[in-house]
């Protein structure tokens, strides 16, 4: 894919390879005083340690502006929609360059796969959108060379700390997700079908509350489960199963039906505020720490939902405080 032929499309979309702190400062740098030069509008989605790294290098200047990215939690399916909200902020006409330094917590193999197709979206998201750049550093020195090689591809542009490159293998499509592990044979099973959703949602609530969750969070779960069975309900063959287990302190809930989702945007785009349907998966993203969604013909439909144990173990007292357990 040619430079050329990238630039003709909205999202021109890079990652940065670097090892070390000094060469991400020097290079990301590099990449904002050349968007500053343009007269674009800066705007760095950087964990809060980086912030003052970047900032000490610059001058104080109002083209530049720094978000948090801890909001976005564990799920990469927050990351387009994220970029949607962020970019929307600039509607002064300046073209928007972007630094994604976004890394989402691991669960080891679980999840790697999804991080990754979360970038590679990002080019499918974007491709009408008005022009803007997005820079991706990634330390080489926290991953195996396969996983950056993998992720590179990716990306249609890779920064070399000066000037862009384009990438020989982007990966056009479609994108092949890694298998999910089986599920453990101890895991909950329950088949459903029309009729069966109240049963479906005591049986979630049941296994959130004997594995401690919280008021908010059990409410939560069963809400994404809810819309997920209802899909399969309407759009999978009628009905489903639902797979119940915890792995690495995590709830676990998979659902499987027969149907077929062809849409690899699905869930990920930021519904319009006069859309009236199609949100349920929109949904699901923002409960979740993690929505893991495999599907191809003859082998139907899979929705992997993860859910992470509260960090503080006071929060459920609070929440039943605040009037949230009524």
């Amino acid at each position: 894919m040619s430079e050329a032929s990238a630039a003709a499309i909205g999202l021109l979309h890079m990652i940065y390879p670097y090892a070390g702190t000094q060469q991400y400062v020097t290079g990301t740098l590099a990449y904002i005083e050349q968007a500053r030069s343009s007269g674009a509008a800066v705007l760095i989605a950087a964990p809060a340690e980086r912030h003052d790294a970047l900032r000490a290098r610059l001058a104080a200047d109002d083209a530049v502006s720094f978000l948090d990215t801890t909001a976005l939690g564990r799920n990469p399916g927050r990351l387009v929609p994220a970029w949607q909200n962020w970019i929307a902020q600039y509607d002064d006409g300046r073209v928007v360059h972007g630094v994604n330094d976004v890394t989402f917590p691991s669960r080891g193999d679980a999840d790697s796969s999804d991080a990754r197709y979360a970038e590679w979206l990002l080019n499918l998201a974007f491709a009408k959108a008005p022009a803007w750049s997005l820079l991706c550093p990634v330390d080489t020195s926290a991953h195996p060379a396969a996983a950056i090689d993998a992720l590179t591809r990716c990306h249609p542009l890779v920064w070399d700390g000066a000037a862009r490159q384009p990438v020989a293998d982007y990966l056009t499509g479609p994108y092949a997700a890694d298998d999910l592990p089986e599920p453990p044979a101890s895991a909950e099973r329950l088949t459903y079908r029309l009729g069966d959703l109240p049963t479906v949602r005591a049986a979630v609530a049941r296994f959130a509350q004997l594995n401690g969750l919280p008021v908010r969070r059990t409410r939560e779960l069963t809400l994404a489960v809810s819309e997920v069975a209802t899909n399969s309900i309407r759009y999978g063959g009628g009905g489903g199963t639902m797979l119940l287990w915890t792995q690495d302190n995590a709830l676990v809930c998979e659902l499987r039906d027969d149907g077929v989702i062809t849409d690899p945007l699905v869930g990920q785009l930021r519904p319009s505020p006069t859309r009236l349907g199609g949100r349920g998966l929109w949904f699901v993203n923002q409960f979740c720490d993690l929505v893991q969604l495999r599907s191809a013909p003859g082998r139907g439909t899979r929705v992997r939902l993860w859910i992470d144990p509260p960090s503080d173990p006071d929060r459920t007292a609070r929440e039943v405080a605040a009037g949230l357990g009524r």
